[in-house]
């Protein structure tokens, strides 16, 4: 299991008190929640060299910050069939929060078909494995 904390000064676990969840997704996948966890961190990691991203192995948590009004939140549970991984967007802005809430509005609604995809391809490296 991933067992590090990346760039948590700019990602932190908690959120800050002015934050508006925007969107929360999720979805079951047939898989040991610790290696569905190690996969989909694998493939949140940004390249982007702005995004601050902070792995949470202890809590199968991922958070990545970008933009001035961007968190997302990636978390895996344990369910009966395996694993749950729910996705939530929030609206970080500490200044122009309400332009947070506006400026949001594509994210958001790309976001439900993003989530589809991203789980659908860790769906597939798992029977590849």
């Amino acid at each position: 299991m991933t067992d590090h904390i990346a760039g948590a000064e700019g990602a932190p676990l908690s959120r800050p008190d002015l934050h508006t969840v925007l969107l929360e997704l999720d979805r079951d996948v047939a898989a040991d929640p610790a290696e569905v966890f190690d996969l989909l961190v694998t493939q949140l990691a940004p390249s982007d060299g702005h995004t601050k991203f902070a792995v949470y192995p202890q809590c199968l948590t991922a958070v990545m910050q970008g933009d001035w009004w961007y968190r997302g939140e990636y978390r895996v549970t344990a369910v009966p069939a395996g694993a749950r991984v729910s996705y939530t967007v929030i609206n970080v802005a500490q200044k122009q929060h309400t332009g947070g809430n506006l400026i949001s509005k594509s994210t958001v609604a790309a976001a439900p078909d993003a989530f589809a995809r991203r789980l659908d391809a860790l769906e597939d490296s798992l029977r590849r494995e």
